[in-house]
């Protein structure tokens, strides 16, 4: 008979009492007789591979670096700084607030967002002054006129559920420790961005946010800064740590935790998509996540359905 037994550390029996996801990761641990997985294999860097290799590839969920994929982009040159701020420096965008170069993340209310005018980020990012948010948003929303510019990749293009999201920040700049039920094909376009990987069998030594909060594929252990003392069990799982350079690509396959910091100056765009259950699955937490007004859906009466607006 399996004994599930919840460690104590500093969060005490009382964390675990009232998380049921710490229960279920106890029930993991136990049932691999609490050896945790080994650090994920450095990945393999593959140039433009063949549709029928991606897909053994999401079949084995390994994730993988993609040489040459945005080459075939026709608007990969309007993505530089100056051309956006020609382009789109009257728009209006959404952002996130950060604390100690962090985006901001609170599991009882989940991520903030607020607007900032795209011209003013860019002129600050380009003097130096770096703002405390970090611009992402969904690039069909905000900045629709790149859809035919920046085309998903034939990887996921015919995907029953897609959605595009752009990334903008400034240096040291990071997310905390998370993952996705969705595929995610990630883009650097702009300066270089560090990924902390964690496999999805390390799920139970990295201390989820409870299954009922804002942010449940959340953790609330951060690699960067290791607080062993409250997160005890952390130790004993090791992330993969992968840079991309500009022109990168990087495939994470759903259920990979992953920790991302900007380290210069950053433009990224991702594709996350879905099939089957997965995609089901993704459209019932949109519907969620809008009836609790939770992500970006409180700004959308002020972005508008069809675009963003200039700035008033």
């Amino acid at each position: 008979m399996i004994q599930v037994r919840l460690h104590a550390g500093s969060d005490s029996h009382r964390t675990a009492r009232r998380s049921g996801r710490d229960l279920l990761d106890a029930l993991a641990r136990a049932l691999r007789r609490s050896r945790p997985p080994l650090p994920p294999a450095a990945l393999a860097r593959l140039a433009r591979p063949s549709l029928q290799r991606f897909a053994e590839l999401r079949k084995k969920s390994v994730p993988a670096l993609l040489d040459g994929v945005v080459d075939a982009w026709p608007g990969r040159a309007n993505l530089e700084l100056p051309r956006l701020r020609e382009r789109f420096g009257n728009r209006v965008v959404t952002a996130s607030p950060t604390r100690d170069s962090q985006v901001v993340c609170e599991a009882r209310t989940g991520i903030a967002f607020q607007t900032v005018p795209l011209g003013d980020y860019l002129d600050r990012l380009e003097r130096g002054d770096w703002p405390d948010t970090y611009v992402h948003g969904d690039g069909h929303t905000w900045l629709p006129e790149l859809q035919d510019e920046v085309r998903p990749p034939e990887y996921c293009r015919n995907a029953s559920w897609q959605l595009s999201r752009f990334w903008l920040s400034p240096p040291q700049m990071s997310s905390p420790l998370h993952r996705h039920g969705t595929e995610n094909l990630f883009f650097q376009l702009i300066g270089r961005k560090r990924f902390y990987l964690y496999a999805p069998a390390a799920t139970a030594w990295l201390y989820s946010n409870p299954l009922r909060s804002a942010l449940p594929n959340f953790s609330r252990f951060d690699p960067e800064q290791a607080d062993y003392t409250r997160f005890p069990l952390s130790r004993r799982v090791q992330p993969l740590e992968v840079i991309l350079e500009p022109g990168d690509a990087i495939y994470l396959p759903s259920g990979w935790w992953h920790q991302v910091r900007s380290l210069t100056v950053s433009l990224s765009v991702n594709f996350f998509f879905a099939d089957g259950v997965l995609a089901v699955a993704q459209r019932v937490t949109e519907r969620l996540k809008r009836a609790r007004r939770l992500d970006a859906y409180g700004l959308q009466p002020r972005l508008g359905a069809g675009g963003s607006p200039d700035v008033p």
